[in-house]
């Protein structure tokens, strides 16, 4: 497949891309804004200049979530497509491409040019060489980075969405404050991710029993739950956050995880369980601050 360079002002159509909702313009912004802006909160990230956006992108297997982010820290967009990998590997790349082309454009209309994108995505992801492998995408050591780069023309982050997930809920939400944290999004399957003073210590997915991503049933088989549960023993985790789209799902697994902990902790303080905060964009926005880490002004 050959893509083209596209500049934000001639965003090209991607092939069976259609919109699944779209969230109100600007509607998360002003919590956003306090949020990022509460007192004592570190000042000195990397943030693009307010006059310009970052994008960002969350591919999963049912919903493409995707956000502009200005360089205040502000949401000024926030859309939601349907992925739809049955029509194969390619179209759902082509489909994210244009997704891109679409938040870029956006951002372009209102002022603030985009200086940097974020794509996270549930499989494994080498950020080191910018390839990712998603078996329920039909990808396999797919180039993402060198993609969405060559297609926006701007520099792009590359992570795994439980990641980005648990950089969201760090620095906005129930993992603020907390040292080593782990964050899991319900789903099949349950990602994992735990972040030690803000960086990523390790991430992981675990087999559920949801039976469809609209089950509201989210448990742990045996075998994943005991090495989850081992996952966040070994890596000292103070506190695990429980996010995701679903608050029935959140509360399902919540419990599950919980059991697990008390059946298998053995010494020392048990880890606390807890619902997040941000919600089920948590990835999206997440994607957009490692987008924002690319740029080199404050």
């Amino acid at each position: 497949m050959t893509v083209t360079r596209s500049h934000p002002e001639h965003a090209r159509p991607a092939p069976g891309r259609d919109r699944a909702t779209t969230t109100a313009r600007g509607t998360p912004a002003e919590q956003l804004g306090a949020l990022t802006r509460a007192p004592g909160q570190e000042t000195a990230r990397r943030r693009p200049a307010a006059g310009t956006s970052v994008v960002a992108l969350d591919v999963g297997a049912r919903y493409i979530n995707g956000t502009v982010m200005t360089g205040d820290g502000r949401v000024r967009e926030s859309e939601r497509w349907y992925t739809r990998p049955n029509r194969g590997p390619d179209a759902v790349l082509d489909t994210v491409l244009g997704c891109a082309s679409d938040l870029a454009a956006l951002a372009e209309r209102r002022g603030t040019p985009v200086v940097a994108a974020g794509l996270v995505v549930g499989g494994s992801v080498d950020r080191t060489t910018g390839v990712a492998t998603v078996p329920r995408l039909g990808w396999a050591r797919t180039p993402l980075r060198c993609w969405l780069e060559e297609h926006l023309d701007v520099p792009v982050a590359l992570g795994h969405a439980g990641h980005a997930g648990a950089v969201a809920e760090g620095r906005l939400g129930a993992g603020r404050g907390c040292e080593v944290f782990a964050f899991l999004a319900p789903g099949d399957p349950v990602l994992a991710a735990v972040l030690r003073g803000g960086r990523p210590a390790g991430s992981a997915a675990f087999a559920s029993g949801q039976d469809s991503p609209d089950d509201r049933t989210v448990t742990l088989r045996d075998a994943d739950s005991r090495a989850l549960t081992e996952m966040i023993l070994a890596a000292g985790v103070e506190r695990v956050v429980v996010g995701g789209p679903l608050p029935s799902a959140d509360t399902a697994l919540r419990q599950a995880i919980g059991s697990a902990l008390r059946r298998n902790h053995r010494r020392g303080p048990r880890p606390e369980v807890v619902v997040g905060r941000v919600g089920g964009r948590a990835a999206c926005l997440g994607a957009a601050m490692l987008a924002q880490e690319l740029t080199g002004s404050h």
